[in-house]
């Protein structure tokens, strides 16, 4: 049980989505945040490009 950063309500877990509170006075919903297995951006930068080219060679 948590509490509402829009209206200080309370909040409770979503039972249909993981990660994801849902306030049970304004019905806000917000998702939790989560641990990042990745130690910086530069990681995902270069997989994202690596599949970005990847991508361009099959559209040729």
């Amino acid at each position: 049980m948590g509490q509402c950063p829009q209206c200080g309500g309370s909040a409770e877990p979503d039972p249909e989505h993981s990660g994801v509170m849902r306030c049970m006075a304004c019905w806000d919903v917000w998702a939790l945040p989560r641990a990042s297995s990745c130690p910086g951006c530069r990681p995902r930068l270069m997989s994202a490009l690596r599949k970005l080219d990847e991508y361009r060679d099959l559209r040729r």
